[in-house]
């Protein structure tokens, strides 16, 4: 019975929804090649095709077998002055710290739209202070995110850039300090071609580079400091397939390829010494085959489905902890599958994507074992109607 109030409490929470996560997830296709909600998460210019609407997302992560975190996040489309506007609240941050409390987590992002323009902006703060943490020592963490984004539909491409920095400190007083400093940047670049009222090919292209810097001291031993680096890059070309078989039956197919590289540095100083190792990291992708299956059975019911199967060639070479190199290389693959619903009631929308936990196991108030509900949970109002 416990379990059944958790489940109705959840869809009571649930009816107020953000953009739809919901949807997107329970298809398991980069939204980038389909036109959707949170498409101006990547494009902001496309806030101004999903007016006056209002979101809350629930979505869950799972560390392990046993551990499972829920997260809530809200938002609003509105227009003002002849301009459109988008507020969400408590919506992750793209950089997170490995703190004990001040991790990053919560963000509000700000969306304004004027014709095929589209600027965003994302601003995350966290603060966490405790007295007696250790020996009687204070910790004190502290964190700050901001992020910008600009989206355009420039001859027929929409084109968009992103940038993110972070910083963060986590002290125990008189014990040791952490200090830690983020940035990376993202573009990507869609096209539509040989648009028809069934179907529509969706070239795209995505860019991201990164750099990380940490460093700690031992605030015992004022001569012990440590540093480490990561630098990154990744790209990541495609093209999509979007293909109504029916008015009611919309399949996405799409292919992408990608290339990985990455660089981390380890510094240990110690007194008047320093020693510094560095591993190199290639990731290649080829390819990336994602197929997303939408059905309407009926005016307030629509199921969904997807797969996607990576094929990726890995190598590494350094090592952290020894001078001398290490190489591992191999080929490999990855399958992943998704499934969702989605309900229709007028001015709402339910979207729902089905944790595969509950397939397997079954609902708790019939199989008596304990299962996840939903991967994520989606209810959008739309009050323009």
């Amino acid at each position: 019975m416990k379990k059944l109030l958790v489940l109705i409490l959840l869809l009571a929470v649930c009816t107020a929804a953000f953009a739809t996560e919901g949807r997107v997830r329970g298809m398991g296709v980069n939204p980038i090649f389909y036109d959707d909600d949170c498409l101006f998460i990547l494009f902001p210019q496309y806030i101004s095709h999903y007016m006056n609407n209002a979101y809350i997302d629930a979505y869950s992560y799972s560390y392990d077998d046993k551990t499972t975190e829920f997260q809530y996040s809200g938002g609003l489309n509105f227009k003002l002055l002849g301009n459109d506007f988008g507020i969400y609240i408590n919506r992750d941050f793209p950089i997170k710290f490995d703190y004990n409390y001040a991790k990053l987590d919560k963000a509000m992002n700000l969306y304004l739209a004027m014709g095929g323009l589209g600027l965003g902006l994302d601003i995350a703060m966290d603060n966490y202070q405790n007295d007696n943490y250790y020996m009687k020592s204070t910790l004190k963490e502290n964190t700050l995110g901001l992020g910008g984004k600009i989206g355009l539909e420039v001859s027929g491409f929409d084109v968009a850039g992103q940038i993110y920095y972070a910083t963060g400190k986590s002290e125990v007083e008189d014990v040791e300090e952490c200090t830690d400093n983020a940035m990376f940047l993202y573009g990507a670049a869609r096209m539509k071609m040989f648009e028809t009222d069934k179907s529509c090919i969706y070239p795209k292209a995505e860019l991201e580079i990164g750099t990380a810097k940490e460093v700690e001291k031992d605030l015992t031993k004022t001569d012990n400091e440590d540093e480490y680096k990561f630098n990154y890059m990744t790209i990541d070309p495609g093209i999509g397939l979007n293909h109504w078989i029916t008015d009611e039956v919309l399949v996405i197919a799409a292919a992408s390829c990608g290339f990985y590289t990455g660089k981390y540095t380890t510094s240990y100083g110690y007194s008047d010494t320093t020693y510094s190792y560095d591993s190199n990291y290639t990731m290649i992708t080829l390819p990336l085959l994602e197929l997303g299956l939408e059905a309407r059975l009926a005016k307030w019911l629509t199921i969904r489905a997807g797969i996607n199967q990576e094929y990726y060639y890995y190598s590494s070479k350094g090592d952290e902890c020894c001078k001398d190199d290490v190489k591992v290389s191999y080929y490999d693959s990855d399958f992943d599958y998704a499934f969702g619903i989605g309900l229709n009631f007028g001015q709402w929308t339910i979207d729902w994507e089905i944790c595969d936990d509950l397939f397997r196991k079954g609902p708790y108030i019939v199989t008596g074992n304990e299962s996840d509900f939903a991967g994520s949970f989606t209810v959008k109002y739309n009050f323009g109607k």
